[in-house]
């Protein structure tokens, strides 16, 4: 018994099925997570380890290569990249994404543990961190006082804001950028401590031998207990100061004598500006599988809460949010999908000419989606823009085979069929065809899950959602739609006028088809000539379609990077910063931009600044991301204090930001590698693709070097334990113990005063006790060089590399830029290597992907055919007309301008089985008649002009349904009009002669048997064409 006999038998049962599938699914659709983007863990563990004061090839040499050589027999690493700078070194390792990623952490913490040893004592241990892509912070915030100093307002930040907004559910962690944290600077006078004959060391044993506290245990007085609380740890700078450093008995000398202490920030060496008012910010990280639009709604209620408790004159706002665009991007695609739903009903309401049997295929769409949604809870999957992707592009697709079950129906009523048989025979007839078509959709758009990489990972709910709407509407087709069809078809056959009008119009094009299909089968050269034309056209077209990773969107915000000249301190890039922030102040007054954030001092490096510029709503502005951007440029260039990089958001939330390209020159030391990466700038400066090519190594850091007569050392009675020390102290910085204040403990830090390390004559006038206690100036055996050095070090895969850098021009594809890259590379000597970054790397990788999901997708559409019709031939027959579709995309891409990305290749994917779709219904149809006797031509031409009211209907569905997506604005249309053109346009633009390729086609390839396979091969016939 077949599904719609069952159905026509058990109707109760089949509705009961039906509304669970929507009553579950409403219910799960509730509890999925909110996210602009599928949860994706990123397979990434970074290793840190910070070496106070140490020079970029010191911590290569003494550091980096320990570290590295424990990492080269960790598995699974498919990249190495180290960078070693002044004051620590950080390595990368990047996994394979099959790789369980906390399984990948243990064996780097493993590997890093066996060679801790041999790292210099004077490092601090390594940290492991295991990265997460949405570690970025979810939210922003900017903290403001006119009457608090920044350590001030650090304190207060960390006392009552930090861990009221780090509680909320969702929230993994509260950051503070800019942060002034509190301590107790002891800046040590030389000249006082050389005229009392005092060195580091007599202080650092001073304050660890007072400043200290021990548990002091308990006193038992009878029946009670005391706990014992001793106070012998310093809390205030005066008790510092009246510490006793040395007492010869006649003066008690005190630290402070020789020292000036206060309370002071930890570290200095960054600014923090909000709309260029100083200031401190804070950013909240979500938790893995945290709902985004979730803790955006918490941490604005909390702050609700916590404003009014403020001090008067402190402000706290909000300077960004993730959750504005992703509320925004799905406020928009739920637009579209009314409007998809909309045209996809009105469509079947004309052709059906009567409301109430349009509302037979209409009812699919909420049972498919809410079975999609079920299944997205069973699988953790969340509501993001990718899966409302395929929600919206399953719009026009789930109700084909309704429409095709529900016309066929009609037809047999028409014929004179009562109301149960015609459902029983019309539905019966074609649920091959519907298995067929819903089996070659699911073949083609689970593939896609299956791309390779991050990409991969990304797309992977996309077509799983898809492939089971497709699969639930299938069901519903065989289903639910023949017992509402037997229910809705009128008692009489009594055409109303609009019936009537379709009617005839659709024998008109019947028959003018008939016609012309008549002469097409009889003379084929014609049609297959031009059809291998305009294929043979778009491929052409397509091979010279620019290519990116994804389409440039409007994300609402982008980057400015300041990079000032080596050895450029806070102050000279704070006030190149500032010429830029009052750039952008008349775009923030006249409502552009709404916000503008600088960071000077990002990254440990007093010569970089960040600014982080976010426009105000898509709907409450004019210009585009991309037209601030080229409005800001040509003024940016008026800065010559500075280099200047403008990047917008690049899409997908990967591959770094859009219009740049990042690559690493490997070589076999860093002399030739800084020599072959200038010759690769200046070949490749006059490339009309590519602007600003940056080679981001230069030694011309300016330094200076201490070369230590050992020997002379050794005979004044001095080791270089004791002289490095010394130096560590006064001039990097030193932690020494702790002090407590407010119930909070805060670090000591020694170091010489500013005044006293600012000259090569201060660092040779430091003054060492040897070990017979004389004091010995470091002139006496060590002298000081001058000179350039280099800013850091890189390597890449164990290779010292070099880090480069190009703009995009305007018009310049992503795949012509690298190419011109890769030919320069291949021109320099035997031993250059080159590795790409950022997006280029994720576009290499997602190119390969999608080849393979297409030739997978093709591959598997054949195979399912050949098995559903038992035969190797009459596949053939449909995927001819795949190329059809595919020519019509390049053509489309052409037409709008835009380019090859992702979106639009994951549309062309989905093209496969859309295009299939048509030709199975032209083709199993075609064989009923073939099995009932009739001729090959007659049953070619005849199953074509009966399949092409639902052919007409079932295309033009799938295309309105996609036109909202063609045709959408706002946050994120950038992507969604990629892949709804490339719809839209394949599918309009191949309609017409995929209806007279595919007969000719199946009288071509049949007249080469000459009788059916199943004939041949005793199978079972179809059901009769009745």
């Amino acid at each position: 018994m077949s599904l719609p006999d069952l159905s026509l038998r058990r109707p109760v049962l089949v509705t009961v099925l039906n509304l669970l599938i929507v009553l579950i699914g409403a219910v799960a659709m509730t509890r999925l997570a909110v996210r602009e983007l599928p949860q994706v863990e990123a397979a990434r563990v970074t290793v840190r380890v910070s070496y106070t004061g140490a020079a970029p090839d010191v911590v290569d040499s003494q550091v980096a290569t320990v570290i590295e050589g424990a990492l080269a027999g960790v598995s699974g690493v498919t990249s190495m990249s180290t960078e070693s700078e002044r004051g620590g070194m950080r390595t990368v390792l990047e996994f394979d994404p099959s790789r369980n990623i906390d399984a990948a952490a243990n064996d780097v913490r493993n590997a890093v543990e066996r060679v801790v040893g041999n790292l210099p004592e004077e490092a601090e241990r390594p940290r492991i961190d295991k990265n997460d892509s949405e570690g970025d912070p979810v939210l922003r915030l900017s903290l403001s006082s006119p009457d608090m100093t920044s350590l001030e307002l650090s304190d207060y930040a960390d006392r009552y804001i930090k861990d009221r907004l780090a509680r909320l559910p969702g929230v993994a962690n509260t950051v503070i950028y800019g942060e002034r944290a509190p301590s107790m600077r002891i800046w040590l006078d030389q000249a006082q401590m050389a005229a009392h004959g005092i060195t580091t060391s007599d202080i650092i044993a001073a304050l660890q031998s007072n400043n200290v506290e021990l548990p002091a245990g308990e006193i038992e007085t009878g029946a009670r207990q005391l706990q014992v609380l001793a106070q012998t740890r310093f809390t205030s700078p005066d008790a510092f100061r009246q510490m006793v450093v040395r007492d010869d008995g006649i003066r008690p000398l005190r630290l402070g004598d020789v020292a000036r202490i206060d309370e002071g920030a930890e570290q200095t060496e960054s600014h923090f500006r909000s709309n260029g008012v100083l200031a401190l910010g804070m950013g909240v990280q979500p938790q893995a599988q945290a709902n985004t639009v979730a803790i955006s709604n918490a941490v604005r209620a909390e702050l609700e809460r916590i404003i009014p408790t403020l001090p008067a004159g402190m402000t706290l706002e909000i300077t960004s949010d993730e959750a504005v665009f992703i509320e925004s991007s799905i406020k928009q695609v739920g637009k579209v999908f009314a409007e998809a739903v909309l045209l996809v009903t009105a469509v079947i309401f004309l052709f059906l000419g009567s409301l109430r049997l349009s509302m037979v295929p209409v009812v699919t769409i909420p049972i498919s989606a809410f079975g999609a949604g079920l299944a997205m809870l069973m699988l953790g999957f969340s509501i993001n823009i990718l899966t409302l992707f395929a929600l919206i592009l399953a719009i026009g697709l789930v109700v084909d085979d309704a429409i095709v079950v529900l016309e066929n129906i009609q037809r047999h009523r028409a014929m004179g069929a009562s109301r149960a048989e015609a459902a029983r025979r019309g539905a019966g007839q074609v649920s091959f065809a519907v298995i067929a078509t819903t089996a070659v959709l699911i073949a083609v758009f689970l593939p896609i899950s299956f791309m390779q990489g991050q990409i991969g990972q990304l797309f992977a709910e996309f077509g799983i959602v898809l492939a089971v709407a497709v699969a639930v509407s299938g069901f519903v087709a065989l289903t639910i739609s023949p017992v509402l069809a037997s229910k809705v078809l009128p008692r009489e056959d009594r055409p109303g006028l609009l019936t009537r009008a379709v009617d005839r119009l659709i024998g008109q094009l019947e028959r003018a088809y008939g016609a012309l299909l008549g002469r097409m089968i009889a003379r084929p050269l014609p049609i297959l000539a031009i059809s291998a034309f305009a294929v043979a056209s778009a491929f052409a077209i397509y091979q010279n379609l620019p290519r990116q990773l994804t389409p440039d969107e409007d994300r609402g915000q982008f980057r400015i990077y300041v990079s000032a000249p080596q050895g450029s301190n806070l102050a000279y890039t704070d006030a190149a910063t500032r010429r830029i922030e009052a750039m952008l102040e008349p775009m923030r007054e006249e409502g552009i931009v709404q916000n503008v954030t600088a960071i000077v001092g990002t990254w440990g490096e007093l010569r970089r600044a960040l600014l982080l510029v976010t426009l105000s709503p898509w709907d409450q502005r004019s210009k585009t991301v991309e037209d601030v951007i080229s409005e800001l440029r040509p003024r940016l260039a008026e800065i010559t204090e500075a280099a200047t990089f403008v990047r917008p958001s690049g899409g997908l939330g990967i591959g770094g930001s859009q219009g740049s390209i990042r690559w690493m020159l490997g070589a076999p030391d860093i002399e030739r590698g800084v020599e072959w990466a200038d010759q690769l700038a200046t070949a490749l400066k006059d490339d009309p693709g590519l602007a600003a090519v940056e080679v981001n190594y230069s030694a011309n850091q300016p330094g200076a070097t201490l070369s230590i007569d050992r020997a002379r050392a050794q005979d004044l009675g001095l080791t270089s334990e004791a002289i490095a020390q010394t130096l560590q102290v006064l001039f990097a910085s030193r932690s020494v113990g702790e002090y407590s204040t407010d119930g909070r403990q805060y670090p000591v830090v020694l170091q010489a005063a500013p005044e006293d390390r600012d000259s090569v004559e201060d660092m040779l006038s430091v003054l060492l006790r040897n070990d017979r206690g004389d004091l010995i100036p470091l002139s006496a055996f060590a002298s000081i060089r001058t000179g350039a050095t280099a800013p850091e070090i890189n390597r890449y895969d164990r290779l010292i590399s070099v880090e480069m850098e190009a703009d995009l021009r305007e018009g310049a594809d992503l795949a012509t830029a690298m190419r011109a890259v890769e030919d320069a590379v291949g021109q320099l000597p035997m031993g250059a290597s080159l590795a790409w970054q950022g997006q280029a790397a994720d576009y290499l990788e997602s190119s390969g992907g999608v080849a393979m999901v297409f030739a997978m997708a093709l591959a598997i559409v054949f195979l399912v055919l050949a098995a559903q019709f038992e035969s190797f031939r009459s596949p053939l027959t449909i995927m001819l007309t795949v190329p059809l579709g595919l020519g019509g995309a390049a053509i489309t891409l052409l037409i709008t301008g835009a380019s090859v990305n992702i979106f639009s290749q994951v549309g062309m994917i989905l093209l496969i089985g859309i295009m299939a779709k048509n030709g199975i219904l032209i083709v199993e149809f075609a064989n009923q008649l073939r099995a009932e006797g009739r001729s090959i031509p007659d049953a070619a031409r005849e199953g074509a002009v009966t399949r092409l009211r639902p052919v007409m209907m079932t295309t033009i569905a799938t295309v309105l349904g996609a036109v909202p997506l063609a045709l959408a604005s706002g946050a994120g249309a950038e992507s969604r009009r990629a892949i709804g053109a490339v719809i839209v346009g394949g599918l309009s633009l191949a309609f017409i002669l995929t209806l007279l390729l595919t007969p000719v086609i199946y009288v071509l390839i049949e007249n080469l048997r000459g009788t059916p396979d199943e004939e041949a091969a005793g199978t079972p016939k179809p059901a009769p064409a009745e």
